[in-house]
């Protein structure tokens, strides 16, 4: 292995030009650590002087970097507390004689037992300060010797190993990442704080962990931050905590970019290296979109190998591209080719139709899908001469159809064209909105499942929404923004802050999009994080509290200010003081085992083989639709995901992913997690049609007595349609142990 590597120390270089200037003749010493990994390193240089220019070193100079003695260990991604795991420890020595080591892992922290196998099933754990093991290492070879440990508390375990020889020595810090049992749960409580002329407000929230949930798993984060993008901007790279590995889904990764670049533009916040990265990841986002391109300037979900393009998706793609165009080289033929196909595709009447495969339902609207490919005309402003008659027939379609829907969804983006097309029904059409709107104490919402006007139970503000009412309700308030003051609006607001997660995003990727589009114009309409405000908070849970302050100032608006609390937190009190606006949110996370109560689907696991011998797992998981609404036993559903957890000390046989694929209705396949996880993308299921998968996995990994793994399938456009099941697999503690760590009844021949 070898690297190469140009230091360019601008100060040094100065210095050096101010040594030249004054005609001295001195030296410079730069004194840089190198890695003690085996390595070649190459070393160049170059200097600058005002009379002979520019000068490089003739011959580079290579350094070896050698550790003749070391210690090394492989972890997995993760294991779950209460198994037994065998930590291999493998020291190598280069040195020109055998040396006889003594291995020491450390337990000091007590994070872990060290266990023994009285048998197949059960272990005698021994609460010691510290394990050792003696070996010779023969000269250039390496052995490897382990310790049998069971994991007390989840979190990261510091694994403390080290070797000593009369000659030479090493140690590693290594962690251990240990999972609590079950599924995790994500929960988040955020509110927005509008202070005028030094107001005082008190807020208590109250944390509802369920009674089954999984003992010390439990994790809070009180956090505030001044500016409404905050949470955005920290986690430009991971808003949706779903997967996203289609056409659609890719575009979560590209368009909050646009939305952060255009707001720091407007509001003229000097941040360089979020820009930087911000157009990164612009580059990268455009540079995958087009991969689900197809040859007639429209996108697929899964590109060519989708039947034909998507008008929704190609609307979407063109709409964002253009955004983007400001911040980033977007070709503009790219735009032409795909508004032609969407102009080619509108039928007489205006209508735009829905062609190839549209994953979320709630879009098939003829309406809604009209209005939303009029907002990709809109867009592309500098062509709208080109489609003027395109776009006129689109916008008389659209008005006509408002007066005879009473859809939200579509209202609400039809509102929002009619808006921009500057048509006078777009008032009538917010008009008929605001009469099905929702409110609760100083919140207010739209939703698509109850569409009639009414005051609801403030207990109802946290629950999760559907994905579609955040849409609805972002898209009203695009529209609302045109004409209302921000004062109007703030209930709006409120609402939409509420359903946030706490990453900043919302629950899949098409409502974090628009949702995040509405908050944006907001936050720079409103000029939010100007203000200064005081927030002292007390965190109260089994007799014991906790209490800090955070301050808000336009110095630090974007910063995410968090603390940590304590695990026996149940509520949280915080009282704010000042004048400006800021967001509060507090974030738990725990995890429970037990069956989803109203399940949309049906997943059965089988583990068909385990072959402790060659270490290899097959498992059959066949899924099934089973909508529980009335009115969709003959419809399919939208995309389904199904995530297989394998067993701790498995990863995925990537090469058996054919078999997989060949299944109808499997459109992708990905791992996540060191390929502990394997992602299978259903583009949808079908009622009564059950889809079977054989999945293949290797042992990796040393780990015994394994807790149950979980699949779980979901709607990816409508997570509350979901099941999850567990399955076991068996692991011998006579298969992991080593020496004297095997009992009578696990000797080995």
């Amino acid at each position: 292995m070898s690297s190469h590597i140009s230091l360019v120390v601008f100060s040094i270089l100065q210095l050096i030009l101010l040594i030249n200037a004054d005609g001295s003749n001195e030296e410079f010493t730069l004194t840089k650590t190198i890695p003690d990994t085996i390595t070649s390193w190459v070393v160049t240089g170059f200097s600058l002087n005002s009379k002979t220019g520019l000068a490089l070193t003739k011959n580079p100079s290579k350094i070896q970097v050698f550790q003749p003695f070391f210690v090394s260990t492989n972890l997995p991604y993760s294991v779950k507390r209460g198994e037994v795991i065998a930590i291999p420890v493998i020291i190598f020595n280069y040195m020109e004689k055998n040396l006889d080591a003594e291995v020491t892992m450390d337990n000091s922290d007590k994070e872990f037992d060290f266990a023994e196998a009285t048998n197949e099933a059960e272990e005698k754990l021994i609460d010691e300060i510290q394990r050792v093991r003696r070996v010779t290492i023969p000269s250039n070879s390496g052995k490897t010797v382990s310790f049998m440990i069971r994991p007390k508390k989840a979190g990261l375990t510091t694994l403390k190993i080290s070797a000593t020889t009369p000659l030479a020595g090493d140690a590693i810090h290594q962690k251990l990442k240990v999972e609590p049992e079950g599924v995790t749960h994500f929960e988040n409580r955020a509110v927005f704080i509008s202070l005028k002329n030094s107001q005082e407000l008190a807020v208590d929230l109250k944390l509802n962990v369920p009674v089954d949930a999984i003992p010390d798993s439990e994790y809070f984060e009180f956090s505030v931050v001044g500016d409404l993008l905050g949470p955005t901007i920290k986690n430009l790279d991971n808003l949706v905590r779903m997967p996203y590995g289609c056409g659609e889904q890719n575009m979560v990764n590209f368009v909050p970019n646009i939305l952060v670049l255009k707001y720091l533009e407007v509001t003229n916040k000097k941040k360089p290296s979020l820009v930087e990265k911000a157009k990164k990841f612009l580059e990268i986002g455009y540079q995958r979109e087009l991969t689900y391109k197809h040859d007639d300037g429209s996108y697929s979900a899964f590109g060519k190998s989708d039947p034909a393009g998507s008008t929704w998706l190609t609307a979407y793609v063109m709409r964002s591209f253009h955004q983007a165009s400001r911040y980033t080289d977007i070709d503009p033929k790219v735009l032409s080719a795909g508004l032609d196909f969407l102009a080619a595709k509108q039928k007489e009447s205006g209508q735009f139709p829905e062609l190839g495969k549209l994953f979320d339902s709630a879009h098939q609207n003829e309406l809604g899908l009209t209005s939303f490919v009029l907002l990709a005309f809109f867009e592309n402003e500098e062509l709208i001469p080109k489609y003027r008659q395109t776009i006129e027939k689109g916008v008389v379609f659209v008005a006509e159809e408002s007066d005879k829907s009473d859809d939200p969804y579509a209202l609400a983006i039809a509102a929002l064209a009619l808006q921009l097309a500057k048509h006078p029904y777009a008032d009538k059409v917010l008009a008929k909105l605001e009469s099905i709107a929702k409110r609760s104490y100083d919140h207010k919402w739209w939703s698509k499942t109850d569409t009639d006007g009414a005051t609801v139970p403030s207990r109802t503000l946290y629950l999760r929404p559907r994905s579609n009412d955040v849409e609805i309700t972002s898209y009203i308030l695009l529209a609302l923004i045109e004409k209302e003051s921000a004062e109007a609006v703030l209930p709006i607001i409120k609402w939409l802050i509420a359903q946030r997660n706490s990453n900043g995003g919302f629950t899949s990727t098409q409502d974090t999009v628009i949702g995040l589009q509405a908050l944006t114009k907001f936050a720079y309409e409103t000029e939010t994080g100007s203000g200064i405000i005081d927030i002292s908070f007390v965190a109260d849970g089994s007799g014991q509290a906790t209490t800090d302050s955070i301050k808000v100032k336009p110095e630090n608006a974007l910063v995410l200010q968090t603390h940590v609390l304590p695990k026996t937190t149940r509520q949280v009190n915080f009282t704010a003081k000042g004048q400006g606006s800021a967001m509060v949110q507090l974030s738990s996370r725990y995890n429970i085992v037990q069956k989803d109560k109203k399940s949309s689907f049906k997943v059965k696991p089988t583990v068909k083989t385990q072959n402790s011998q060659s270490q290899q797992l097959t498992l059959e998981v066949c899924a099934e639709y089973v909508p529980l609404e009335e009115n969709d036993q003959s419809l399919d559903s939208n995309m389904a995901v199904m995530e297989i957890n394998l067993p701790s000390g498995y990863i995925s046989d990537v090469d058996s992913f054919p078999q997989i694929e060949a299944i109808d209705r499997v459109k992708r396949i990905e791992t996540k997690n060191s390929d502990s996880v394997v992602l299978v993308y259903f583009d949808s299921l079908t009622p009564g049609d059950v889809k079977c998968l054989p999945v293949q996995a290797s042992k990796a990994h040393a780990i015994a007595k394994q807790k149950p793994a979980a699949i779980s399938l979901y709607d990816y456009y409508d997570t509350e349609r979901r099941a999850t099941e567990y399955y076991q697999v068996n692991g011998s503690l006579c298969d992991i142990c080593e020496g004297e760590d095997c009992g009578t009844s696990c000797k080995k021949t």
